[in-house]
């Protein structure tokens, strides 16, 4: 695989064009942040370059595509397993930053399938001379998103969403059909005797419901010496005319 012209547009945004000269050429710089110190020029290039060197900008985009196809052999050669071209830009663009792709966790990860993982292994990346610099937060961020466009566990097929499918359902809403009506001082709740049944409960479910209430009713009218006597009140308008007109 090569880079492409994606790959080569990120690697040059953030490697930038240094020295440049008021002639549109570049001068060579020395890294000084780089460990240890190497002189540098263009677009990030260091191989072959010395003090007081100069390149045309045609010269140094030429020298940064042969650097790269140094890169793109290592990517080549290392990863064993098979990966996409952001995958590989990524790659390419970590390793020319880095130098150390061959000898990196994320390189184990990627070739064990664990892509997710790879990717998390782009944020760690980011000292140079045991400092945080937010060029390579940023750099890294740019490369990992890069990456994880082409990103898929083993676990998860090719163009699949990255998200379950046989999602388990919420617990049923309680009906609006059940009406809370409290009794006077029992704090009972008498439902409404169900006219439907939605699609989270059968018919079995809603009238177990009723009757656990209408068995909670019982219970606390039991307990209760006043419903006993409330009872005992209607038993006796219901039953006391006929009982005096039967011995009449």
């Amino acid at each position: 695989m090569k880079i492409s012209d994606k790959g080569l547009a990120l690697i040059k945004e953030f490697e930038g064009y240094h020295t440049a000269l008021p002639d549109g050429s570049c001068k060579a710089y020395l890294d000084k942040l780089a460990s240890p110190q190497i002189w540098t020029i263009g677009h990030g290039l260091t191989s072959g370059v010395k003090p007081g060197m100069v390149m045309t900008a045609e010269e140094a985009e030429a020298a940064l595509r042969r650097e790269l196809a140094e890169h793109e052999a290592i990517v080549n050669r290392v990863v064993t397993v098979p990966i996409g071209q952001n995958n590989f830009d990524a790659l390419v663009s970590f390793n020319y930053n880095c130098g150390k792709l061959a000898s990196s966790t994320l390189l184990k990860k990627l070739n064990a399938g664990d892509f997710d993982g790879a990717a998390r292994e782009f944020d760690r990346w980011v000292k140079a001379g045991g400092k945080t610099y937010k060029g390579l937060v940023r750099r890294r961020a740019a490369e990992r998103a890069m990456f994880e466009q082409d990103a898929r566990d083993a676990d998860i097929p090719p163009g699949a969403p990255d998200m379950p499918q046989a999602v388990e359902p919420a617990p049923a809403p309680v009906s609006k059909g059940v009406i809370a009506t409290i009794a006077a001082g029992g704090g009972v709740v008498i439902p409404q005797v169900p006219t439907g049944v939605t699609t989270n409960v059968t018919n079995a479910e809603a009238w177990q419901g009723v009757g656990t209430q209408i068995l909670g009713m019982g219970k606390w009218a039991v307990s209760s010496p006043l419903a006993l006597a409330i009872v005992a009140c209607v038993a006796g308008l219901l039953f006391l005319p006929k009982l005096l007109g039967a011995r009449s």
